[in-house]
């Protein structure tokens, strides 16, 4: 980023401070506003978007597109290139009362809480909840590297309700091999998604989620393959026989970078409707070539599926 383009970054990060929610009200439902769980304006997706708008900068949560701050979302949602964001921001920022600001948890209280989960989940065994909905979905004869089984994790509705459901959890590593986030999958116990709204749902991170991966498998002799989805890239490891990493979404995927020793990367991308899916495998493809890496992109023949559909095997 050039050093003019920083400073508008940080002029209208600044000015749109508290403001957020009127600045993507028209853009946002009531609900979302509100900080509940709601249908995605970028993906589309059922239940899977939360605006939580911490320290006032209009940050977001989606468990498909992966999370980021106001600017982020405008440009999403539009289309629009930073600029474009930013010139919205500073036209109509004026024009907005400031909210007071959420209060911010510490990354040492995101990591404790992050720890505590895991803590509380144990390794994955044959015949429990998470092995018997792998199993059906991917047919798999051993657990998976990144996974745990918990017995009864909370899950809190809109209404601030609880309900206790086993789950499947997934650690979200970065570059560096720190967890991130942990990626849970909500299930009943005969090892079917549980009857809720979002039963996919990321934690809160320690930091921006780019680059980052659930480490499903160890890669061997330099290749390895990269997927969105835990599923996705469980069943196209099967299929292929190769070890694939899940990115989680399509945004996360796109940011991917592989581990030094990689030399060939294998990109199982979801052939969406939208063209999202395929759009970020080939903008990583991109990447990877012009980085050296031999690279090559699988998309499923059937349009609207990923490799974890029996339709497209």
């Amino acid at each position: 980023m050039h050093q003019s383009e920083r400073r508008e970054t940080v002029r209208a990060a600044d000015l749109a401070i508290g403001k957020w929610s009127g600045l993507l009200g028209k853009w946002l439902d009531e609900r979302a506003l509100l900080g509940k769980h709601t249908g995605c304006p970028m993906c589309g997706g059922k239940d899977r978007f939360r605006f939580d708008d911490k320290d006032g900068r209009g940050s977001w949560i989606c468990s498909h597109c992966g999370a980021g701050d106001g600017l982020h979302l405008l440009q999403n949602i539009n289309g629009w290139t930073f600029q474009e964001a930013a010139r919205y921001v500073e036209a109509a920022a004026g024009k907005i009362k400031a909210e007071p600001a959420k209060p911010v948890r510490t990354e040492e209280d995101i990591r404790a809480s992050l720890r505590r989960t895991w803590e509380q989940a144990t390794p994955i065994e044959q015949g429990d909840p998470v092995w018997t909905y792998l199993h059906a979905r991917c047919s798999i004869t051993h657990a998976p590297r990144g996974l745990r089984y918990h017995p009864a994790l909370p899950y809190i509705h809109d209404d601030r309700s609880k309900t206790l459901h086993p789950a499947m959890l997934a650690q979200v590593i970065g570059h560096d091999g720190a967890a991130v986030s942990i990626h849970r999958t909500y299930l009943t116990l005969n090892g079917q998604k549980a009857d809720i709204p979002n039963p996919k749902r990321l934690m809160t991170p320690t930091r921006k989620m780019e680059n980052v991966a659930v480490r499903l498998s160890k890669p061997v002799d330099g290749w390895m393959g990269v997927a969105e989805g835990i599923e996705t890239a469980l069943c196209a490891a099967s299929r292929f026989q190769t070890r694939v990493w899940a990115c989680i979404s399509a945004g996360m995927l796109e940011t991917f970078r592989p581990p030094e020793d990689i030399k060939m990367v294998t990109i199982f991308a979801d052939n969406d409707r939208s063209y999202t899916g395929q759009s970020a495998a080939y903008r990583l493809a991109r990447y990877l070539v012009n980085e050296g890496i031999e690279c090559f992109v699988e998309i499923p023949p059937i349009a609207g599926t990923d490799w974890a559909d029996r339709v497209s095997k």
